[in-house]
């Protein structure tokens, strides 16, 4: 990658994602095989006014022997400084950009299943009131990606190259184009058209129906679309996933009937899934079974009751550009971005009416927001899907016919 367009990229990155604020901090969560990212965001955010940048290095091959020699009450340590850090994170306005660790899922050692859930899920409790923050949108965030050799090799394969993986992103980024943060803006104002029609149709239930799946879920009357860019409190927008293809809601957590089936891999507690098939009764997962990720699907379903009810409902159009490369790119923020996905786990109050509102655990689950200490996506979609709408008012609505929106 010439120095240009990796600049470029951050810049998209500092301006586009986050929407950096002279004067704020921001925090990089980044691996080891992606720092040289972290260094070019560290550097973008500089040039934009940041008034301090941290980056955070998050190394499973260090974590895997964190797990080989700790028990359960040394693996739930969090030193306390952390929550002094995420007090100032939260209280001065911070932003957060995390680098998916492409690189590193390929490259660490063997990472205990057991001894894996009762860290992460230790971590999550202790940063529970910085999550809340950012999951209501009152934060900035951005999810990105950088190319890597390991992750070229995975995707394209065995001689691909760090420079052969970023032409594949670049359009999917918008970087082809000759103002990339226009692009998106321009990409936001499409996703926010569908929004508002689905909003308009007053939605009850989402009837899904496929080759490997027929399941219908349901929707409170506070449900609404969002996407693409997301308001902040101060009213600045800000992306929290570069690229993103999705609109999304938030479901009523007591009623999905029926079973589904994942359609891409997925990464469950550092374990990779594939064609995991769900069954719902009264909005909960009663059977599950994975072709692949079987152990790792028991552990995620042990983490809490949340874990077997819907946390999200995403829809995506099989002819957005990530779809259209017809790769498989085994990182949650592209492939998600390529197909209709469901999310088990922590709902989103920003996708309800007034769901700003809703500060409390007893408050959410009044609004049947699932609540939970986990949220993973799980691919769904396929060219074959059909989605129908089910109005209050007793319409249906075909709105995806063939994996794409029928509007």
């Amino acid at each position: 990658m010439n120095k240009q367009e990796i600049e470029r990229y951050a810049d998209l990155i500092i301006q586009g994602g986050i929407n950096l604020q002279s004067g704020k901090g921001v925090v990089i969560t980044t691996g080891p095989g992606t720092y040289y990212f972290a260094r070019e965001l560290s550097k973008s955010a500089y040039r934009h006014g940041a008034s301090y940048v941290q980056v955070l290095l998050d190394d499973l091959d260090v974590l895997s022997e964190r797990l080989k020699h700790q028990d359960e009450d040394a693996l739930k340590f969090n030193p306390h400084f952390l929550k002094a850090f995420d007090y100032e994170f939260v209280s001065e306005g911070w932003s957060h950009i995390r680098i998916d660790s492409t690189e590193e899922r390929l490259d660490h050692g063997p990472l205990d299943g057991e001894k894996n859930q009762i860290l992460g899920k230790a971590k999550r409790q202790f940063s529970e009131a910085k999550t809340k923050k950012l999951m209501r949108h009152q934060l900035p965030w951005c999810v990105c990606v950088a190319p890597g050799p390991l992750w070229a090799k995975q995707v394209l394969g065995e001689d691909a190259t760090t420079d052969d993986l970023m032409k594949v992103l670049s359009p999917i980024l918008l970087l082809d184009t000759d103002d990339p943060i226009k692009a998106w803006n321009e990409k936001a104002s499409v996703l926010r058209k569908r929004q508002d029609y689905l909003n308009g149709l007053e939605i009850d239930t989402l009837h899904y129906q496929s080759s490997k799946s027929d399941l219908k879920i349901g929707f409170t009357e506070r449900a609404r679309f969002i996407g693409g860019g997301e308001t902040l409190p101060d009213g600045r927008e800000f992306f929290p996933n570069l690229p993103t293809e999705e609109i999304f809601t938030t479901p009523d957590n007591l009623r999905a009937e029926g079973y589904i089936t994942t359609t891409k891999p997925v990464e469950v507690l550092n374990t990779t899934t594939e064609e995991v098939r769900f069954v719902f009764k009264d909005g909960e997962v009663v059977e599950y079974h994975a072709k692949k990720g079987q152990d790792a699907m028991d552990r995620f379903f042990a983490v809490d009751d949340g874990t077997r009810r819907l946390g999200e409902v995403a829809l995506v159009d099989e002819t957005s550009p990530i779809a259209k490369s017809d790769l498989v790119f085994n990182s949650i923020l592209l492939d998600e971005n390529a197909s209709c996905h469901l999310a088990l786990g922590e709902g989103y109050p920003s996708a309800l009416k007034d769901g700003a509102t809703l500060d409390t655990k007893e408050q959410l689950q009044q609004a049947h927001c699932n609540t939970s200490l986990m949220h993973i996506d799980f691919m769904v979609g396929s060219p074959d899907m059909k989605i129908t709408a089910h109005t209050r008012d007793g319409r249906q609505v075909v709105i995806m016919e063939n994996g794409m929106f029928t509007f």
